[in-house]
């Protein structure tokens, strides 16, 4: 009878011990962190940002405009429509979460249709710049 109440008091434990897990990990801030990988400014206003599961495009709306390759974001980045991105050390900027590839190169496709870029616009022409 010892053994059916200890086994019982131990997956009671258990399961209340995952249950606070889950309320607290569905509350957590739903920022996200990452870095731009591509961006074809002043041609453009989308980008890309690169964060630990997926590759984000995102257009720009308003705020910050000074941002470059290699800059560093945070932000509700898994959260489609306009949010507050922050752009680490300089300041917000408003932009539009577009949706998420998988790799670099289907959000590079995605990008390059987006902005109406073609690998002819990309390459400079012989004998001048």
């Amino acid at each position: 009878m010892k053994a059916l109440i200890l086994s019982s008091a131990v997956w009671g434990g258990a399961f209340g011990a995952a249950f606070v897990g889950l309320v607290l990990s569905g509350s957590s801030d739903p920022s996200i962190a990452g870095t731009i990988v591509l961006d074809f400014k002043p041609f453009c206003s989308s980008f890309v940002v690169r964060t630990e599961r997926e590759f984000v495009l995102l257009t720009w709306e308003d705020g910050i405009l000074v941002f470059a390759e290699g800059d560093h974001v945070t932000g509700p980045l898994r959260i489609r429509g306009i949010q507050s991105i922050d752009l680490v050390g300089y300041g917000q900027m408003k932009a539009y979460v577009e949706g998420w590839s998988p790799d670099l190169a289907s959000a590079q496709h995605t990008l390059r249709t987006r902005c109406a870029l073609t690998t002819e616009k990309m390459v400079p022409e012989e004998g001048g710049m």
